[in-house]
């Protein structure tokens, strides 16, 4: 009868051995789960990112596709520096 002890407790130490691997293997499958949840978001805030970028891109090609025009080039001195054409009268609404 003694021989079955050692062998009843072999068995129960492998079996404790298994289950905190189990465990160990569980716990690490979690913690890569939740890595590639917030790897996904952060490959889809930069794809936002560069998608962006491209259309600014777009947009700085067409301006400078358009800075040989003259006509571009006096409606941007309008628009962003106030100046005028030779006899171009500019009136301001200053009732606000």
């Amino acid at each position: 009868m003694t021989a079955a002890k050692p062998k009843r407790r072999t068995g129960l130490i492998a079996a404790l051995v298994v289950l905190i691997m189990l465990i160990v293997v569980g716990l690490q499958l979690l913690r890569m789960r939740e890595q590639l949840i917030q790897a996904r978001a952060e490959r889809d805030a930069l794809a936002e990112q560069v998608a962006l970028q491209e259309q600014e891109n777009r947009t700085l090609e067409a301006a400078l596709e358009r800075a040989e025009d003259p006509e571009y080039l006096q409606e941007l001195a309008r628009d962003q520096l106030g100046m005028v054409s030779p006899g171009q009268k500019d009136f301001y609404d200053v009732s606000n």
